[in-house]
């Protein structure tokens, strides 16, 4: 780093002339004196410094970005999350062009978001995958910001979620539980009876060892958020399982058959002819009758092992 004067008829005035990365840099004005040009050119130098320091994904394109969050998904996520998201982020690159992400504007989100609620609306249809993508395309933008360190604003920010309507979760009744359990085989049947009988979340059921299957309770495990530690509960153990035969390895799962969302639940009711539930549905159930039987409020959030009370109210309906 230097600084030079140069005498001019009005007196001396100083710039500064230095090399960096085999490129020689001038001032582009002159200084009164000699410190103003010293700091001018240390906050020159120090730019050309950061910017050296800026990762190549300052001039990524979105189809590179996609790529590399469908390879952090396929290591973090299930089959089904990935599937799920790699459809919404096509649908983001057919709609966009494959463009520089730097250039993707709020503009383009939005208009993205336009197009998939009136295809929705053609097909009669709710906002809840216009939602969905909007999540899925938000993730996509802040993983370039948080792990790829990309310096650009989330295009997603300040987009507003679309409206949907609520409807009330369909809660089986006693014969609609009766006649899925006569067409189903004996594991089927263990899982649907040890949904409705816990209140536990599918995966949760789903990773259940033997281990969990204490004296009088069944300890479930649980992700309270996203990459969050697995999260202990206990409710009462069941009848289903209760004559279960302990193998030698406690660490074996009860449920071994299925490692992911067991898929003959919508198959066996639409066989019946009956109204398709799923396995959360059993969840509502058990909370709502929860409820009937007189239990205090925060009592049925800890057994669904709810944070929030006002997530437990959500689930409540009168079970006739």
């Amino acid at each position: 780093m230097a600084q030079y004067s140069r005498k001019l008829a009005k007196g001396v005035v100083w710039y500064y002339k230095f090399d960096c990365h085999n490129k020689t840099y001038f001032s582009k004005c002159i200084y009164e004196t000699k410190g103003a040009a010293k700091k001018a050119e240390r906050e020159h130098q120090n730019l050309l410094d950061a910017q050296t320091k800026l990762p190549v994904y300052q001039d990524i394109q979105l189809s590179e970005l996609v790529a590399k969050r469908i390879e952090y998904l396929t290591a973090k996520k299930s089959k089904k999350y990935c599937t799920e998201n790699d459809s919404y982020l096509k649908r983001l690159l057919l709609f966009l062009g494959d463009k520089f992400v730097k250039d993707v504007s709020k503009s383009d989100i939005n208009n993205l978001l336009i197009d998939y609620a009136n295809e929705l609306k053609n097909k009669n249809l709710d906002n809840y995958a216009v939602n969905a993508l909007l999540r899925v395309v938000k993730a996509l933008f802040n993983q370039g910001i948080d792990i790829l360190d990309m310096h650009i604003v989330n295009p997603c920010r300040g987009v507003r979620f679309y409206s949907v309507k609520k409807n009330l979760k369909y809660i089986p009744t006693d014969a609609d539980i009766e006649a899925l359990l006569n067409v189903c085989d004996q594991e089927e049947r263990l899982l649907i009876c040890f949904v409705r009988d816990t209140g536990a979340r599918i995966n949760e059921a789903i990773r259940l060892t033997f281990n969990d299957i204490i004296k009088n309770d069944v300890v479930l495990y649980t992700r309270k958020s996203y990459n969050s530690d697995l999260v202990p509960r206990k409710v009462p153990k069941p009848e289903c399982i209760k004559s279960l035969i302990t193998p030698k390895d406690k660490t074996e799962r009860v449920f071994s058959r299925w490692s992911e969302l067991p898929r003959f639940l919508e198959k066996r009711l639409k066989a019946l002819n009956m109204q398709v539930w799923g396995y959360h549905n059993l969840r509502h159930r058990y909370a709502s009758l929860l409820s009937k039987q007189g239990k205090p409020l925060f009592e049925v959030s800890v057994l669904l092992g709810h944070s929030s009370i006002l997530t437990t109210q959500r689930y409540l309906q009168v079970v006739v």
